[in-house]
């Protein structure tokens, strides 16, 4: 397909650059050495509207939908992966109160993340559980007008920062149901028995805070339910397939920065008197590199059109997520390699890229998930 960016993906384009380039990027050393989560800036970020993106203007939002929000976690991620995980990873819940909230819930969680007052985090994953989302324990009783929930997730990205404001959590409301066993919830900063554990350092995504959530007779007025009870599985594998598509984008833009360094040292540095990257041995590898960020890129773009168009995706989101993912570790090896010695070297930002993109090969669904459900579509 040809990619033809209208006047407002354009103009998105270059807003997002002028942060990314201007603000973003002198920041991150000391926020990448600290491994500290830079409130600041995403603060800024947010309060531009780039966090509304994709999301209804009646809400405040962009209306520029996946598409729009895919070119913005592309620009972040070819500056600082770790940003651009900031802003996925907030897309989550968003996009479940988007997706199936109602009109009030809209007004007073969605409205207040477009309008930059706030982030959020998901809370679907438990230390038992893994990828297994219908395998959720955590549970959450109606007891008059309040829902109680007990229990506690893990890897909850964004929580516990200085600009959390809630997270979503998928719940079992009846054990016996089956597919309809789960629902979902918003869970306010702030209420009795919520509390968050303290960020891990990792080897990616080393300043976007990842923590477990604990929930001790949570208690929450049953408004807080999102959409109809016993949807929680349908709503967070929904949310999950189109999130997919925004790793997808990380992962290319990932990939283009690692080209973008793996040029810029390959041109200067000098081996048997010539610059390496006219050695076929570094050039070539690069160059397949290079082709597949130009299949990563038609297939984000198709994936977003599908979803905005309200076309069936989950096959195609999956297929992005897995390929562009990979794409991104690939290029962040040969990158490494092109700066040799140096390349493992923390002066050096090509020597985090590594990590960086490891995560987003396991984020939002493994490898093996994207394999196990692209294959299914063999048995059709």
């Amino acid at each position: 397909m040809l990619i033809d960016f209208n006047d407002d993906e354009r103009m998105l384009t270059e807003a997002v650059r002028r942060f990314a380039e201007q603000q973003l990027a002198p920041a991150m050393p000391r926020h990448l050495s600290d491994h500290e989560f830079p409130t600041a800036l995403v603060q800024a970020f947010g309060q531009m509207g780039f966090m509304g993106t994709s999301y209804d203007p009646e809400y405040g939002g962009g209306g520029l939908g996946t598409c729009g929000a895919t070119l913005v976690a592309e620009l972040l991620a070819r500056v600082e992966p770790s940003f651009a995980a900031i802003f996925l990873c907030n897309s989550a819940p968003t996009s479940l109160i988007a997706r199936y909230g109602n009109d009030a819930q809209k007004r007073q969680w969605l409205q207040a993340i477009n309008e930059g007052k706030m982030i959020a985090s998901f809370g679907v994953t438990e230390p038992q559980g893994g990828s297994d989302v219908a395998g959720v324990k955590t549970t959450a009783v109606l007891d008059g007008d309040e829902y109680v929930i007990n229990g506690q997730k893990m890897f909850s990205t964004n929580a516990g920062t200085p600009l959390h404001g809630f997270s979503t959590v998928v719940a079992v409301t009846d054990p016996d149901a089956g597919a309809k066993r789960l629902s979902s919830f918003i869970v306010p900063v702030g209420t009795p028995g919520f509390s968050v554990g303290k960020p891990a350092r990792k080897i990616g995504w080393r300043f976007a805070d990842s923590v477990e959530l604990f929930f001790d007779n949570v208690r929450i007025p049953k408004e807080y339910l999102i959409g109809q009870r016993g949807d929680g599985l349908k709503q967070v594998l929904t949310v999950l397939s189109v999130g997919r598509i925004l790793v997808g984008a990380t992962g290319l833009g990932l990939a283009r920065r690692a080209i973008d360094l793996a040029k810029s040292f390959g041109r200067d540095r000098k081996v048997l008197g010539k610059p390496i990257l006219e050695h076929q041995g570094l050039s070539f590898p690069l160059a397949d590199i290079l082709t597949k960020i130009h299949a990563a890129e038609l297939m984000v773009r198709n994936s977003a059109t599908l979803v905005d168009e309200g076309r069936p995706f989950r096959n195609e989101t999956g297929m992005t997520k897995l390929f562009a993912s990979e794409l991104a570790v690939e290029a962040a090896l040969k990158a490494i390699q092109v700066h040799g010695a140096y390349g493992v070297f923390e002066e050096y930002p090509v020597s985090g890229l590594l990590g960086e993109a490891k995560v987003l090969e396991i984020a939002e669904g493994t490898s093996e998930i994207q394999r196990l459900v692209i294959a299914r579509e063999l048995l059709d």
